[in-house]
């Protein structure tokens, strides 16, 4: 899809450091979160308002406007951040045309276990990223723009 500079699984979605620098790298002007729980969450729509730099604009969605809202195509270079895979399988069965995915972060849990590094994840999300690698997305782990891409799918097992 023409203007998404970067589609990103990070289940803390806007935070500091990594977002400033992954906006300064891919140039991007929008971010959009694509994400049930949070677009129905006005406390945490405000605190992901103020979190992301004043210049660069934000739109909060539930999957079925996420879809609306790609649809229509990007006028600008726009971030895509999610908090796991299921969303992005979403939006790709409903006809948005997502090429990459970088996974940056998941973060452990009761139900998860260590899939690389700081990346944990349920035997579902598995599952959901073989799902992404079978519609030909090419899906990575990169924490920060200076990390080298690894390849998921060898941690696939």
């Amino acid at each position: 899809m023409e203007n998404l500079v970067l589609t990103r699984i990070d289940d803390r979605l806007i935070h500091g450091q990594v977002m400033t620098a992954w906006i300064k790298n891919k140039k991007a002007t929008q971010v959009v979160i694509v994400d049930d729980l949070v677009a129905e969450d006005d406390y945490m729509i405000e605190v992901l308002e103020m979190a992301i730099p004043e210049e660069i604009a934000i739109g909060i969605f539930n999957k079925e406007d996420g879809v609306t809202f790609f649809s229509q195509g990007l006028d600008e270079p726009t971030i895509l951040l999610v908090k796991g895979p299921e969303v992005l399988n979403y939006l790709v069965d409903h006809g948005i045309n997502i090429e990459e995915v970088d996974v940056g972060g998941m973060g452990a849990g009761n139900d998860r276990s260590v899939l690389y590094k700081n990346i944990s994840t349920s035997s579902e999300e598995n599952d959901q990223f073989r799902a992404l690698l079978g519609k030909n997305v090419n899906v990575f782990i990169q924490v920060m723009p200076n990390n080298k891409p690894v390849d998921i799918s060898s941690y696939l097992k």
